[in-house]
């Protein structure tokens, strides 16, 4: 098999041109996209708070091409209603016009889709529906002929195309958030418990009925979706306007232990793993439990616990992680991102028990503390900032092999960017044509610095990098991706 190509655990090369037009998009999956622009004086306060928010395409398909990735887990994404809802204060003070004006420059969405999106009401599910099969007709070549994509639905077809197809973007399907599953919104608030859970299981049986049957899913994403608690995600300023409180740290319903084992379950199916980004601690908890109970009495038929893209909190425990409140005031001075967001040790070790996979993610507001992510964000030397955010990824990663304490903690970390998930991305690795950038850096830095090196055990730093963006992730889905 050739090994010159990356992977990548989380991105959203469908999110930008999925929702380019309405009531059909007007893009496709390798088109470059710039971000509307309505030039006023609440956009242009925006725009420069949002200065490292990326406003054009940072993963279509030629940047996944050209940047060698020839592994991308697609997370698709039904828009929620909570993130283009502004609360009242800020929606009577502004207008509606300049709401979405904000909107469609931070989200790349041009405003009709934008406000068809707020007047919808229970269009989950048939987002998900719609947005699956535009990427699934969109497989081919592409407009230049130079390259191809196609959705596999096994580790046997992945491999088969990195065999023999080296010019192959190879696609797997996720879902970010359940309440893609048709919950979440105003009718499904008012119905009853039996008929949603009746309407829930119908939609994931139609789900596993599909030709390429996502591989996982994230149970929380930002907002309340009736199945279990999210954690704070959304960064200031953008939290003082939409409203993530409801649901915020809560647990798992009854309604979403159902939905865990029937997503878990083969009796309707394939199993789709569940991805742990963004469910709340006391979610997480409840879920590790359950996990570390099914895979001690089935060891023959493990269930990994995926968490796609994050960074470490520097935390020993979970308990330990929510001791502060998530606040700014939290991560300020650290040098890690300590908001309960990201994973604890106990956490890794959870994952690394159950052979799952975690995924780095280019996100430089979730890898670092606010006055160290400034500290290098305001650094001219191109080759020092370049150096110093080597060091901040190395030292997430880093943190994942202390906690685990073994050679083996080497196996569960790949790369999750997050690309096209309006991210703060990571100043020198700005969009997914940097991972040539990324493996030499991250190569040439443990190379100089010898960084913790009684932490390699007995790999070369080369060794390291190829194992975090390739070989670990092909690996994961080999055990798993059936």
């Amino acid at each position: 098999m050739n090994t010159n190509f990356y992977t990548d655990l989380h991105c959203h090369p469908n999110l930008k041109s999925f929702n380019s037009g309405h009531p059909h998009p007007t893009k496709t999956m390798w088109d470059d996209i710039e971000h509307p622009y309505t030039d006023n004086a609440l956009t242009r306060l925006f725009r420069k708070k949002s200065n490292s928010m990326a406003k054009e395409s940072q993963c279509n398909l030629y940047q996944l091409a050209r940047g060698g990735v020839r592994v991308a887990v697609l997370s698709m994404y039904p828009v929620e209603k909570g993130f283009v809802k502004f609360r009242k204060v800020p929606e009577l003070l502004l207008g509606d016009e300049k709401v979405n004006s904000v909107l469609e420059h931070i989200s790349g969405m041009p405003k009709e889709r934008v406000t068809a999106i707020q007047q919808q009401e229970n269009h989950y599910f048939h987002e998900l529906t719609s947005e699956y099969q535009y990427v699934s007709k969109g497989q081919g070549a592409s407009p230049c002929k130079q390259y191809q994509y196609k959705v596999v639905n096994s580790y046997a077809e992945l491999e088969l195309n990195l065999k023999n197809e080296p010019n192959t973007v190879n696609i797997i399907l996720s879902i970010e958030g359940a309440h893609a599953l048709g919950c979440g919104n105003p009718v499904t608030e008012k119905m009853s418990h039996e008929q949603l859970k009746e309407e829930l299981t119908n939609n994931i049986r139609e789900m596993k009925a599909w030709a390429h049957v996502p591989f996982s899913i994230n149970l929380a994403h930002h907002f309340w979706n009736q199945l279990c608690g999210h954690s704070p995600s959304i960064p200031i300023p953008f939290n003082q306007l939409v409203d993530q409180r409801k649901g915020t740290n809560a647990g798992i319903t009854d309604l979403g232990r159902h939905v865990i084992l029937e997503l878990l379950g083969r009796h309707n199916g394939k199993r789709v793993i569940l991805d742990t980004k963004h469910m709340s601690v006391a979610s997480r908890k409840e879920y590790y439990d359950f996990i570390s109970k099914y895979n001690y009495l089935n060891p023959a038929d493990k269930i990994p616990v995926l968490c796609s893209h994050t960074g470490v909190n520097g935390f020993e425990t979970m308990e330990e992680s929510l001791h502060i409140k998530d606040h700014n005031r939290k991560s300020r001075h650290s040098y890690l991102h300590r908001r309960s967001i990201n994973i604890s040790d106990e956490e890794i070790r959870i994952i690394h028990a159950s052979e799952g996979m975690i995924g780095i993610m280019m996100d430089k507001g979730n890898l670092g503390g606010i006055k160290k992510i400034q500290e290098i964000s305001a650094m001219e030397d191109v080759q020092k900032k370049t150096d110093a955010f080597s060091e901040l990824i190395w030292e997430n990663i880093f943190q994942i092999i202390r906690a685990v304490k073994q050679p083996t903690a080497w196996d569960i970390v790949g790369i999750g960017s997050d690309y096209d998930g309006t991210i703060s991305h990571v100043d020198v690795y700005k969009n997914a044509e940097t991972f040539h950038d990324m493996q030499r850096n991250l190569t040439e830095y443990l190379d100089k610095t010898k960084l913790h090196k009684n932490l390699w055990y007995h790999y070369k730093p080369d060794e390291l990098v190829s194992k975090i963006l390739r070989e670990n992730t092909v690996e994961f889905l080999r055990r798993s991706f059936k």
